[in-house]
């Protein structure tokens, strides 16, 4: 079986993570975003700022955090609450980069939901956005500089103190 390719190559995949990335940096700008009050309540504001309605569901299981609907015009993502807060705020971060970038292309069905091996640069790149979206890596290089913390000497118990000095809402695991 032969596999077509993907819209974006790989040797573009860090142009178009770079553009995630500088998007997120102009949403947070844009929406005055700042690391250590942005929660649940604050991304629920940006949502209705930016005219998405939020659909919160107790869901079953973990496998759906969250997906991104626009039909006709009319934008909502279906929110899974079971999860805690951390995954909640990230997923809902995930699926505004799906907002700003892929919505044309959600609305045509070129992009269908749930369907991460056709769309895994699409995937990765609304987690590049989420990750810069909640903690800039220019401030969490700043704190890693701040503890001391080098790559050959982190330790379970280094990355206990990062999160507990972490201004940003993120959890112990990144998945």
């Amino acid at each position: 079986m032969q596999v077509g390719k993907h819209p974006i190559d790989p040797p573009n995949r860090s142009a178009y993570y770079q553009q995630c990335r500088a998007l997120a940096q102009t949403k947070r700008q844009e929406h005055a975003v700042v690391t250590d009050s942005l929660n649940l309540l604050v991304m629920a504001r940006i949502y209705k700022r930016e005219g998405i309605a939020i659909d919160r569901r107790k869901l079953k299981g973990n496998r759906i955090k969250a997906a991104y609907y626009c039909d006709d015009g009319a934008c909502s993502v279906l929110l899974n609450t079971t999860p805690p807060r951390e995954p909640r705020l990230f997923a809902l971060a995930h699926e505004l980069k799906h907002h700003y970038l892929d919505r044309e292309k959600i609305m045509n069905g070129q992009i269908e939901c749930g369907d991460y091996n056709a769309n895994e640069v699409i995937e990765k790149g609304a987690e590049v956005f989420a990750a810069e979206f909640i903690y800039p890596e220019m401030e969490m290089r700043q704190l890693i500089g701040q503890l001391g913390i080098a790559s050959l000497s982190c330790t379970a118990r280094t990355i206990v103190d990062f999160k507990r000095r972490c201004p940003a809402c993120i959890s112990y695991t990144f998945r």
